[in-house]
Order: C-alpha cells, then sequence, then structure tokens
C-alpha cells in the first residue's frame, strides 16, 4: 500500500508546474470576482432602472407589483427588486464557475492520460517503474486514478472554496440592503450544493470512464502524437462513416456519454421561467438531485467499456519496451 501511494504522489509530482499554473489563474479569478462584485455593488446603488434581457427576450423589472403593498415604500420596492435581482445572479453566476472549472480540469485530465504511459516509454522510465515493487496493474491502475479521481476531487475542492469565497466577499452594503428587506445570502442552500455537486462528480466519473481509460489505451499503444491520435482517429472514422453511409450516428456514439452529461447538467440546472422573481425566505437549489442518474443502463454500459479498455492497456503495457 505504501509503494502503490508512492506512485500516486509521483504522479502528482510529475504535474506540480501544470498545477501551480492552473493555482495562480485560479486566485487571480478569485480577485477578479471580487473586484467584479464591487462594481456591480457600486452599480446596483446607483441605478433605478433595472433591466435584465435573457436570450431574445428582455424585462423591465423595476416594478413588481407582487412586492407592492402598504408596508412599502416606492425605495423599499425598488431594493426588493434588487435584492431579488442579486440572489438570482449571484446563484447563477456560482452555477455558471462551478461548472467552467469542472469542465477545464476535465480538459487538463485528457491531457495526463494521453501522456501518462507514452512519456515513460519515450524517457525510458518503464525500466525504473518495473524496478519497483509493484506490479503493472498497480501503476496502470495509479495512473488511472490520478487521472480520474485525483482531477474531479481537485474539481470538486476548487468548486466548494468558489462558493464559500463568493459568501464571504460579498459586499457588505449589499447584504445590508437585503437584510432590511428580509432577503439573506442563506437562503442559497450552499450546504444541499456541496451534496449534489459530489454526487455529480461521482456520476461524471461513472460516464466518463470509457473515455479515460481509452485514453490511457493510446498512451500505451502510440509511438507519437497521443493526443492527435486519440481525438482523430474517433473523429475521422465518424466522419468517413457520415461521409459513406450519410449517417452521423457513429459520431453521436462516440460522443453519447459526454452529451449525456451536459443534458443531466441542463436538466437539474434549476433556475427561473421568466423574469428572476425571488421573495425573502425563499429557499434556493443551485442544482436538482443527480443520484437518480448513476443507476441505468448508461451507467453498466460504461463500466464494462471502460473495464474493456483497460484489459487491453493492461495486456499491450504488458507487451510493449520502452520505444521513442
Amino acid at each position: 500500500m505504501k509503494a502503490f501511494g508512492n506512485l500516486l504522489v509521483r504522479e502528482f509530482k510529475e504535474w506540480r508546474t501544470v498545477l501551480l499554473v492552473l493555482g495562480i489563474l485560479y486566485l487571480l479569478g478569485l480577485i477578479g470576482a471580487t473586484i467584479g462584485m464591487g462594481k456591480l455593488s457600486s452599480e446596483m446603488e446607483s441605478r433605478d432602472e433595472i433591466r435584465i434581457g435573457w436570450g431574445d427576450e428582455e424585462w423591465d423589472i423595476s416594478d413588481f407589483s407582487e412586492y407592492e403593498n402598504k408596508w412599502l415604500s416606492s425605495g423599499e420596492v425598488k431594493n426588493a427588486v434588487k435584492s431579488s435581482l442579486l440572489l438570482f445572479g449571484w446563484s447563477y453566476m456560482l452555477r455558471i464557475t462551478v461548472s467552467m472549472l469542472n469542465l477545464v480540469l476535465m480538459v487538463i485530465s485528457v491531457f495526463y492520460l494521453v501522456d501518462a504511459i507514452f512519456k515513460e516509454r519515450s524517457d525510458g522510465s518503464t525500466f525504473f517503474y518495473r524496478g519497483l515493487p509493484v506490479g503493472d496493474l498497480s501503476i496502470l491502475f495509479s495512473k488511472l486514478l490520478v487521472g480520474t479521481v485525483g482531477f474531479l476531487a481537485v474539481s470538486y475542492v476548487l468548486g466548494v472554496v468558489w462558493v464559500l469565497f463568493a459568501r464571504l466577499t460579498f459586499p457588505g452594503d449589499l447584504s445590508g440592503m437585503m437584510t432590511e428587506l428580509g432577503y439573506s445570502l442563506s437562503q442559497l442552500r450552499v450546504f444541499d450544493f456541496f451534496g449534489d455537486w459530489i454526487v455529480f462528480h461521482f456520476l461524471l466519473m461513472l460516464w466518463l470512464l470509457p473515455f479515460a481509460t481509452y485514453f490511457l489505451f493510446v498512451s500505451t499503444v502510440t509511438r507519437s502524437r497521443p493526443l492527435l491520435v486519440g481525438v482523430g482517429a474517433p473523429l475521422l472514422l465518424g466522419l468517413l462513416w457520415l461521409w459513406i453511409f450519410r449517417d452521423d450516428g457513429l459520431l453521436a456514439l462516440f460522443t453519447s456519454n459526454i452529451s449525456a452529461v451536459a443534458n443531466v447538467l441542463d436538466a437539474e440546472w434549476i433556475m427561473s421561467e421568466g423574469p428572476p422573481r425571488i421573495f425573502p425566505g425563499e429557499r434556493l437549489e443551485m442544482f436538482g438531485s443527480f443520484g437518480s442518474h448513476m443507476l441505468s443502463l448508461r451507467t453498466a454500459i460504461s463500466l464494462l467499456v471502460a473495464g474493456g479498455f483497460f484489459c487491453l492497456t493492461f495486456f499491450a503495457y504488458r507487451r510493449n519496451m520502452p520505444v521513442s
């Protein structure tokens, strides 16, 4: 177990420069978000007319009749509308950011997987790995674990940190305005998001595992340009099928799990229909439940395909000697 742990640590050390650059960009993003929220605070305080555009539609939400009653002045009604819009926009910004962080980490994991074994074969370090007191299966599994669970864990942690940071750095003057009218950032169910988001990452691992094992297999068998081969081969095959049979079914098959992940994320992306209308004390969810999608035929097929690719990778790795 200790030797296997050392393999995992070694994999992360080889990518420490990439992770460091990613960390710096992430910190710059946090700083930029703080500055942006400060500017938004000044803009919201000074603006009387409130308009919002969504797709091809645009609404003037300067006056909601739902807020009008004898206890609220016109200024308080306007602040209530601003508070509603702020909560909606803030929750939407959080969802956009965590989704983009996840996408970036998944792209980086592809680069890692196609390079994981190819690099050791090209620089001759396969001899070093095979000299360690661990089997070939442990070596391959450590690389697959880092390329999947490792990057997903980083994605989840960065997403959680972003949500907590956005909560702590929310402008105090806007928060005070919202509190006076019964609004609060705590209306957003942050802890529910933490649970939903970790379930989504687990679902992502199950459905994208075939791609991970496929790229690991490509890294094992190719002698040059593994990324080009890994992406180009199925793309060319799908385009050739489309040209000959006038059918895009093969391309759709290759990308079906990616499309399924996008569809699930879209289906569980909770947002208002029409102009955003949030009222004091109303509880807000960022995402719905992803757990219902986990026990499905797609999951079973994905695990079978991933197991097949991993077996091919194992046999190819045992036969391959280091090549340049």
